[in-house]
């Protein structure tokens, strides 16, 4: 509501500025060129500041774009594989060492491990033995098959002399309306 305001007021005072035929202030008929001319600077003036708006905004665009973009360059991590002592390194860069992982606090960290570097994740130790106990018997195993070619059915014998579960291979070899299409 104030933007309305603000050009109500604007227009005002413009009308107030403008010099009517007859009018004192009107010195030798050159009324209606002050009006002109008034008319077309103020024209003039709101061009200029829509330039400049215009230019600021897409400034300010490509300095945020600039930005963000040296941003993410200077964040992204790059996976660098096993430490190599020979290597150069740069802030971000993550190495392998020794079941651990590392990422460079700053360029050139200096040795891994040491002060440059952060620990990220490392392999864990060891559990705990558990307590001696005899080893079980050893689980069963497929020593054949018995084949039923008339139900296309192969059935596991185990080691332990018992039968596994039937495999049914029939619809493997089914030519049914389905696969002919």
């Amino acid at each position: 509501m104030s933007d309305l305001q603000d050009r109500v007021a604007e227009l005002e005072q413009h009308a107030q500025r403008l010099i009517l035929a007859g009018d004192a202030r009107d010195q030798g008929g050159w009324g209606a060129w002050s009006n002109h001319l008034e008319t077309r600077l103020l024209q003039e003036r709101k061009f200029s500041q829509d330039v400049v708006a215009h230019a600021l905004a897409m400034l300010r665009n490509e300095i945020l774009d600039t930005a963000q973009a040296a941003i993410e360059t200077a964040l992204a991590r790059r996976v660098r594989g096993t430490y190599d002592p020979k290597s150069e390194y740069s802030a971000n860069d993550i190495v392998a060492l020794d079941g651990g992982t590392f990422v460079a606090r700053k360029n050139n960290p200096g040795p891994c491990p040491g002060a440059g570097w952060q620990l990220l994740a490392k392999q864990g130790q060891r559990g705990i033995a558990g307590p001696p106990c005899e080893r079980g018997p050893a689980g069963k195993s497929i020593v054949g098959w018995i084949v039923d070619r008339n139900c296309y059915r192969v059935t596991p014998k185990m080691s332990d002399g018992t039968l596994g579960s039937p495999l049914e291979l029939g619809a493997l070899f089914d030519q049914g309306e389905d696969d002919a299409a």
